[in-house]
């Protein structure tokens, strides 16, 4: 990025709506990337949920260019960025429930025989590593990342130290990913 990047748009504010006009396609043109960039890495790589809040910023830049003194400066691209990831934030705190239609299903949604067939052979396979832990790891794992307890809580189940249950679930997580590592071999 270069250092210009930061620095406001040099076009004064003048009152009339053609010259905001024109401020706005100013700040689209020289921003939109970048925010719509720092927007996706917000909403986790949803990009309908970027969108919005892209287009959330501009309207917002829209809105507060007409409140703005003739000179008052704005590092617009800061501005905006936050302005969009606040946008993304909120959303997602408040609609937690929304799943936008566009980003889930590929264009071809078709489902083979053979992705049925890999599906249940890793699954399988996991379930036979898990079967291979000790009762202890697959406690800790289970307690931990199934039923979503804390390490505390787990610890408290198990009658054992957190870091007990920490270096189990370690423990575990090393044997899984070595059994997945020999199943892929084979």
């Amino acid at each position: 990025m270069s250092a210009a990047a930061d620095e406001p748009l040099p076009a004064e504010l003048q009152p009339g709506e053609a010259a905001w006009e024109k401020q706005i396609e100013d700040l689209y043109e020289a921003f939109h990337p970048a925010v719509l960039r720092k927007a996706t890495l917000a909403a986790a790589g949803c990009t309908a949920d970027a969108w919005d809040a892209t287009q959330h910023a501009f309207i917002k830049a829209w809105e507060h260019m007409h409140d703005l003194q003739l000179n008052e400066v704005v590092y617009w691209k800061g501005w905006l960025i936050k302005t969009a990831v606040r946008h993304v934030l909120f959303a997602r705190r408040h609609h937690t429930r929304h799943i936008p239609l566009d980003d889930n299903e590929p264009a071809d949604s078709r489902i083979l025989l053979e992705d049925h067939v890999v599906l249940k052979e890793t699954y399988q396979g996991m379930m036979e590593a898990v079967g291979q832990l000790s009762e202890r790891q697959r406690q800790a794992l289970v307690l931990v990342h199934i039923a979503g307890c804390s390490t505390a809580e787990a610890a408290a189940d198990m009658a054992v130290s957190v870091s007990t249950v920490r270096n189990l679930i370690h423990q575990a997580r090393a044997r899984l990913l070595a059994a997945i590592g020999e199943a892929n071999d084979d």
